[in-house]
């Protein structure tokens, strides 16, 4: 069954999958760390991945900006919000934007979507009650397992992982740095991409690239370095320190940071 006929699998309103989004930073770590959920929402031939609690939280601080300690240590119900970045895929153009954030530094990018060769194997596999099958790829410079199910007969999946024949509902990078496991699937209640674009698009010094390459070079290397991030805005370098209301310091940002893009850095260089 194509990919348009999602609508009328779902009705009008589209469909909302949530991922849990287990990563690693440091690839030596036994553990992983667990990111807040991520919500995959499916309109026909569209597609917006992002983190549910970033969207929360945005949305509050459109309406009423908080406080810089709140924004840098956020109350429990906005905790989990590392993954700042944000994709709006169009299968059928074979486009994608990409928006995505460090501590200061916000970036858009426009990129051109492969398609991954999956190779499907005789295994099979239940996740949320639905009947899955299993495929591998490699793909953007990593090798990719999925677990998708043609019960959801739909070519979208977590983050930029598509083209399978059915909705993929879980994903592991062959290292076991990424993971996504969806938990939940559904209608949706209202499409919050169009609020998601806008508020992305009214960041502050928001930079725009056509080239996702040179996007994610910069990305890369603000991320893991406060110091870069901080000159590449015009500011000077040194230490950040959140602080109280008495102008005490709290506490002190590090300057480097560990930071594994989901793209290899080593597809950019082929």
């Amino acid at each position: 069954m194509p990919y348009g006929h999602s609508k009328d699998y779902y009705g009008d309103n589209g469909l909302r999958i949530r991922y849990k989004f287990y990563f690693k930073e440091d690839s030596t770590i036994r553990g992983h760390y667990m990111d807040s959920t991520m919500c995959l929402d499916i309109f026909g031939d569209k597609t917006a991945f992002y983190s549910e609690k970033a969207y929360r939280l945005d949305s509050t601080v459109s309406i009423a900006p908080v406080p810089i300690s709140v924004a840098v240590n956020p109350p429990a119900e906005f905790k989990g919000t590392t993954e700042r970045s944000k994709y709006f895929i169009d299968i059928k153009k074979g486009t994608y934007i990409k928006y995505d954030a460090s501590l200061v530094t916000h970036l858009k990018g426009y990129g051109t979507l492969e398609t991954p060769q999956w190779r499907l194997l005789d295994i099979t596999d239940t996740i949320c009650g639905y009947p899955c099958r299993i495929a591998e790829a490699s793909y953007l410079g990593r090798t990719w397992r999925i677990w998708y199910t043609t019960d959801i007969p739909v070519s979208a999946g977590p983050w930029l992982l598509w083209g399978a024949p059915g909705l993929i509902l879980r994903a592991r990078e062959s290292r076991n740095l990424f993971v996504f496991m969806a938990f939940e699937a559904g209608q949706l209640s209202y499409d919050r991409s169009r609020s998601i674009q806008r508020l992305a698009d009214a960041e502050y010094h928001l930079r725009t690239y056509r080239s996702m390459k040179k996007m994610e070079e910069i990305l890369t290397r603000v991320k893991r370095s406060y110091e870069e991030d901080m000159i590449f805005n015009g500011y000077g370098s040194g230490p950040g320190y959140v602080t109280g209301p008495d102008g005490s310091i709290i506490k002190e940002t590090p300057l480097h940071f560990k930071y594994i893009p989901l793209i290899s850095e080593e597809y950019w260089d082929k």
